[in-house]
């Protein structure tokens, strides 16, 4: 499946109404109809525009990406920028409400660029541009009022309701994320929900194949230092705000962190 990017004039005015939006903090309406993106591939322009905008006016440049293996439907493929990534050691991380909700993935780090050229990436090249991997959480949101009453294209265009990320301790080898393994969440110490965690690609390292030669592409790639996420093992957890959290992922580890609602 081959998506290209697709510049329309709308591009800038979508990606300057989303960051508005996003400073806001409080989901609003749709994109304006004049600029609204009508194909994945023009919302990829929208996610390139914005991209471009906050990394030349903020120096806010991308930090990590989201992606999913595609179907014919549709793409799950995002950035994920600076100032919304978060460790999970250095608490709290901000929220915007007094209930977050997150997905528990794993982050794979690159260690080495993955630039843009002509011949496509194996997967072995990409495995050995991995230098680790952590325990992460990426925390959804969207900025629209009425997502379902928003296009799919819309949708892409705003990130796919990433919000943001949250970085745990590192994992012994981005081997050893595992196709399954329980996520249990602790709340203030208490057992609150267990899933059988199940990776929705059943590779977890897949949707990072795909990404590398999505974005080798579209000449940008992968650099070193950035994180990948791939999919969440346990759906969405609406988990609060102000109190201690623990999120266990099988053996690997836990995450611990308290989100904090902003005033």
């Amino acid at each position: 499946m081959r998506i290209q990017i697709e510049e329309y004039p709308g591009s800038v005015d979508a990606a300057r109404f989303l960051i508005a939006a996003r400073d806001a903090g409080v989901p609003g309406p749709r994109l304006p109809a004049d600029c609204r993106p009508q194909t994945q591939g023009q919302a990829f322009a929208v996610q390139r525009s914005t991209a471009r905008l906050l990394r030349e006016t903020r120096r806010d440049d991308i930090a990590a990406w989201k992606s999913a293996l595609p179907t014919p439907e549709k793409s799950v493929v995002a950035p994920i920028y600076t100032s919304t990534v978060h460790f999970s050691a250095t608490s709290p991380v901000p929220s915007h409400g007094a209930v977050v909700r997150v997905e528990p993935e794993i982050a794979f780090e690159l260690a080495r660029d993955l630039p843009a050229r002509e011949q496509p990436y194996s997967e072995a090249e990409i495995d050995a541009a991995v230098g680790g991997a952590r325990l992460a959480l990426e925390v959804l949101g969207c900025r629209y009022a009425l997502p379902e009453h928003a296009s799919l294209p819309e949708l892409l265009a705003d990130h796919m309701f990433n919000q943001g990320l949250v970085l745990g301790p590192r994992i012994a080898s981005a081997d050893d994320a595992p196709a399954s393994m329980a996520i249990t969440l602790s709340v203030d110490g208490q057992d609150a929900e267990q899933h059988a965690g199940i990776h929705p690609n059943g590779r977890p390292k897949a949707g990072l194949y795909w990404l590398a030669n999505f974005l080798r592409e579209q000449g940008t790639g992968l650099r070193a230092g950035q994180h990948v996420i791939t999919g969440s093992y346990a759906g969405f957890l609406d988990v609060p705000a102000g109190r201690d959290l623990e999120i266990a992922y099988g053996d690997l580890g836990v995450l611990r962190l308290r989100f904090e609602a902003r005033g």
